[in-house]
Protein backbone atom coordinates (compact mmCIF):
# COMPACT_ATOMS: atom_id res chain seq x y z
CA UNK A 1 0.00 0.00 0.00
CA UNK A 2 1.53 3.13 -1.21
CA UNK A 3 0.52 6.30 1.06
CA UNK A 4 1.41 10.16 0.31
CA UNK A 5 3.37 12.31 2.41
CA UNK A 6 1.82 14.88 4.00
CA UNK A 7 3.16 17.75 1.68
CA UNK A 8 1.63 15.47 -1.46
CA UNK A 9 -1.45 15.27 -0.10
CA UNK A 10 -1.68 19.24 0.74
CA UNK A 11 -1.03 19.62 -3.06
CA UNK A 12 -3.85 17.01 -3.84
CA UNK A 13 -5.78 18.75 -1.54
CA UNK A 14 -4.88 22.24 -2.92
CA UNK A 15 -5.49 21.51 -6.44
CA UNK A 16 -9.10 19.52 -6.15
CA UNK A 17 -10.30 22.85 -4.40
CA UNK A 18 -8.56 25.18 -6.17
CA UNK A 19 -10.05 23.48 -9.37
CA UNK A 20 -13.61 22.82 -7.61
CA UNK A 21 -13.70 26.75 -6.81
CA UNK A 22 -12.91 27.58 -10.82
CA UNK A 23 -16.25 25.21 -11.60
CA UNK A 24 -18.43 26.06 -8.89
CA UNK A 25 -17.59 30.30 -9.76
CA UNK A 26 -21.30 30.80 -10.79
CA UNK A 27 -23.01 29.13 -8.12
CA UNK A 28 -21.19 30.53 -5.40
CA UNK A 29 -21.78 33.93 -6.71
CA UNK A 30 -25.39 33.40 -6.49
CA UNK A 31 -24.85 32.02 -2.92
CA UNK A 32 -22.74 35.41 -2.19
CA UNK A 33 -25.02 37.87 -3.62
CA UNK A 34 -28.45 36.17 -1.34
CA UNK A 35 -25.81 36.25 1.56
CA UNK A 36 -24.78 39.68 1.20
CA UNK A 37 -26.66 42.11 4.00
CA UNK A 38 -27.82 38.50 5.95
CA UNK A 39 -26.04 37.64 8.94
CA UNK A 40 -28.76 34.64 10.73
CA UNK A 41 -30.99 34.89 8.11
CA UNK A 42 -28.96 33.19 5.76
CA UNK A 43 -29.67 30.20 7.46
CA UNK A 44 -32.41 29.55 5.48
CA UNK A 45 -33.20 32.44 2.96
CA UNK A 46 -30.19 31.08 1.27
CA UNK A 47 -30.59 27.23 1.94
CA UNK A 48 -30.97 26.35 -1.99
CA UNK A 49 -28.03 27.97 -2.73
CA UNK A 50 -26.16 26.64 -0.23
CA UNK A 51 -26.89 23.37 -1.09
CA UNK A 52 -25.95 24.08 -4.49
CA UNK A 53 -22.97 25.10 -3.50
CA UNK A 54 -22.25 21.81 -1.47
CA UNK A 55 -23.38 19.84 -4.53
CA UNK A 56 -21.36 21.37 -6.97
CA UNK A 57 -17.90 21.23 -4.63
CA UNK A 58 -18.77 17.06 -4.17
CA UNK A 59 -18.37 16.98 -7.82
Amino acid sequence: MNALSRREEDTVVKTAKGRALKLCDPVVKEFAECATGRTVSVAWACRQQLHAVEDCMRQ
